[in-house]
């Protein structure tokens, strides 16, 4: 994988909980992308040139297989639209040579919840089996 991170890329936010989305009109919910309070990264996978069932597939075996998770789906956003708000997207290759962070985020924190929510509201939501 090239390591460099092209603006006309999307990157995928695997879906572990139904507080993640909103089941009634198919949307995502802010707290899906949301930084870990630790790092204060959130974790993202390129997919670039893969089709659905090989993004399902990192999904399953490099995040839910290793963390005991059911898989439900993943929110699809443009890098560029990650860019905007002055993140970035950077190629972390552990678990996955497809695995990202977006990181950068304010050193104020009331600001996490309002990009999350327009990161939200640019993504575009796949769950599995249309449920």
């Amino acid at each position: 994988m090239d390591k460099a991170i092209s603006l006309n890329e999307n990157v995928t936010r695997f879906i572990f909980q139904k507080s993640y989305f909103r089941s009634k009109d198919k949307t995502v919910r802010y707290n899906a992308f949301m930084p870990h309070r630790g790092s204060g990264t959130t974790s993202v996978y390129r997919v670039i040139g893969l089709a659905d069932v090989d993004i399902y597939e990192i999904g399953k075996k490099f995040v839910a297989d290793l963390f005991d998770k059911l898989l439900m789906g993943r929110a699809d956003i443009g890098v560029s639209e990650i860019l905007k708000h002055d993140l970035s997207v950077i190629p972390a290759p552990d678990p996955h040579p497809r695995h990202a962070n977006i990181c950068n985020w304010p050193e104020d924190q009331s600001k996490h919840k309002m990009i999350a929510m327009e990161l939200a509201a640019d993504a575009q939501l796949h769950l599995i089996g249309g449920s």
